[in-house]
């Protein structure tokens, strides 16, 4: 009986670890300090760490510590190149990070778009970006140039004529010029405001605050953020879906 032992298996002592393929031993560490509560700084974390422990997560079916990594990294999402985000949203099935990235890949210029970015957000999403960019520089190009018609002068407005015509040159002047800067194209809420604050020649004040109403319903304007919010849905559908639950 003396030489009956017990035999050594992975993790009984440190000579025999237990190992785990394709798991750094970083990514392990960070799940053991949020695991036994030591506070855990996961914005100081390269996302590509934090796309290796949300695998871990996802393996090993730790929902809290995956809960916990997402709401953290989109709290301060604004750090993290949204082709990244894209990657991780569709790889670990989080509809919440999508909208955002989305978003702000629209608003990126095609040409600083890497070969690396298209790889990590994929084809669909890339070929979505360029048809969503064509689409709302078209949009903001017949907003530039056609503005809306003064359908009825205020009763103050003696010279309707003349109202007309500044109304026309103030918008191609004001609205036409924010839009379509070349270099420092204006949001539309910058551009509606910078607008307000130009001179407005014969327009009259009451034409004026009756097309500021206008305006700030914002009709035209919302065309462009509805055609990028259901683009964004149709993907977070086709993309973004949670995994089958393994059968018992």
């Amino acid at each position: 009986m003396e030489n009956s032992r017990q035999p050594e298996v992975d993790g009984m002592c440190d000579e025999k670890p237990i190992h785990l393929n394709g798991i750094s031993r970083e990514t392990f560490e960070l799940f053991l300090e949020f695991t036994f509560g030591r506070y855990v700084d996961i914005l100081c974390f390269y996302i590509d760490e934090l796309s290796k422990f949300l695998r871990f997560c996802d393996m090993y079916q730790c929902s809290h510590a995956h809960e916990f990594v997402i709401s953290r990294i989109s709290s301060a999402r604004y750090r993290f190149h949204p082709a990244k985000l894209i990657n991780l949203a569709i790889k670990y099935h989080v509809h919440s990070i999508f909208p955002y990235a989305f978003q702000q890949l629209a608003e990126t210029p095609i040409t600083e778009l890497t070969h690396a970015h298209r790889e990590l957000m994929g084809n669909e999403v890339f070929l979505n970006v360029i048809y969503v960019q064509a689409a709302l520089d078209s949009h903001r190009r017949i907003v530039a140039v056609e503005e809306p018609k003064i359908l009825m002068h205020s009763n103050e407005c003696q010279d309707p004529t003349g109202c007309n015509e500044d109304w026309h040159a103030i918008w191609w002047n004001g609205m036409g010029r924010f839009l379509l800067d070349g270099r420092n194209p204006q949001p539309y809420d910058d551009t509606v405001k910078r607008f307000k604050e130009l001179q407005f020649g014969r327009v009259s004040e009451g034409c004026k605050d009756l097309m500021s109403k206008i305006l700030d319903q914002g009709a035209a304007f919302k065309h462009a953020q509805q055609f990028l919010s259901e683009t964004c849905s149709f993907l977070v559908e086709k993309l973004v879906f949670k995994p089958e639950p393994p059968s018992p």
